[in-house]
């Protein structure tokens, strides 16, 4: 487990995300205005940013398979990572990694089966990784990246 991460929202294009600047400007749109959806896209481009800084190659986001879709999937190394991303602006109703339970580690499994079936990506090996997002009032970002879940 990686250690918690502030950072500012997301810039365009595959920039490393910037430390905390406690100076620094608001968002023009607070989190707490963006849609569920708008958040989500906000945490998913924080995540792909992040992990691209790492020297991470982004292969796809949001792949559509026939039972769902994948977040991000992407090599590290010489793994094929399948990253499922969440992301919260509160703990109202539990801490974002929560999300992924039983049954959506096994619909995540089936998908990257699914995927592997279809795609010729070279790799060693294969994980599940999920990445939770906060996203606090001030527009700072607070990320967990749990490896290997799944």
């Amino acid at each position: 487990m990686d250690a918690l991460t502030k950072t500012q929202p997301p810039t365009a294009g595959l920039h490393p995300p910037q430390p905390l600047d406690p100076t620094a400007a608001t968002p023009p749109r607070a989190v707490r205005a963006m849609s569920t959806r708008e958040l989500g896209a906000v945490g998913e481009q924080l995540v792909a940013e992040r992990l691209a800084a790492q020297g991470w190659q982004i292969i796809e986001r949001n792949v559509r398979l026939r039972h769902g879709e994948m977040d991000i999937i992407a090599l590290d190394g010489t793994t094929l990572v399948f990253c499922e991303v969440k992301t919260r602006r509160s703990f109202v109703t539990g801490v974002p990694q929560a999300a992924v339970t039983g049954q959506k580690l096994r619909r995540l499994r089936l998908l990257a089966g699914q995927y592997l079936m279809e795609q010729q990506i070279p790799h060693r090996d294969v994980r599940i990784d999920v990445i939770a997002v906060h996203a606090h009032p001030e527009g700072t970002f607070t990320l967990e990246h749990l490896r290997a879940v799944g």
